[in-house]
């Protein structure tokens, strides 16, 4: 009998940011929230911080979502899902994390495209744009490039977490295999 099954995808959208009330004063523009996402599928919440990694789903350090977007539904098999995560996995190491172009948001971006055809929300993957193309975002971008390494850091268990591979398999530590 094959392993085949439909399953439902959804994205997560937690802010890590409790400040974004101070946005409209000091951006000059409304933010709701620094973003941050992960997916949900076959039961597990997978994102990107310290290479990919898995948690059981609500209990990652960004804490609870504050929306839930259900992104639709895929008919991949469980070795499909496996290979796919893999490859993302290879592409998706700590040490290519960037706050602008390949952040946790990217990567459930491309993870939702790949299992069901469909992309996080638009107000999502472009917020880091919005931010700085305002003086202050300008400003500050030296600053939040730096802190890239650190946010590149988070692991299922928390923040500052070391390295990270796909075939790790410690409980909040890297991305095992799925089974």
């Amino acid at each position: 009998m094959p392993d085949f099954f439909f399953t439902t995808i959804q994205c997560r959208a937690c802010t890590c940011s409790k400040r974004a009330a101070l946005s409209q004063m000091m951006l000059g523009r409304q933010i709701d929230g620094i973003w941050h996402t992960s997916t949900v599928v076959h039961g597990e919440e997978i994102f990107f911080g310290a290479g990919v990694q898995r948690a059981i789903p609500g209990l990652t350090p960004f804490g609870q979502p504050l929306q839930k977007v259900d992104m639709g539904t895929t008919s991949l098999d469980k070795a499909t899902y496996t290979e796919i995560v893999a490859e993302l996995s290879a592409r998706y190491q700590p040490q290519h994390y960037s706050l602008l172009t390949n952040n946790c948001n990217h990567f459930s971006n491309e993870l939702c495209e790949l299992l069901c055809g469909k992309g996080v929300p638009a107000w999502v993957l472009n917020q880091a744009d919005e931010v700085f193309k305002t003086p202050l975002g300008q400003m500050l971008m030296p600053v939040i490039m730096q802190m890239e390494g650190q946010l590149g850091g988070a692991t299922a268990s928390g923040f500052g977490g070391g390295s990270a591979s796909a075939t790790g398999g410690a409980p909040g530590g890297p991305a095992p295999p799925p089974s």
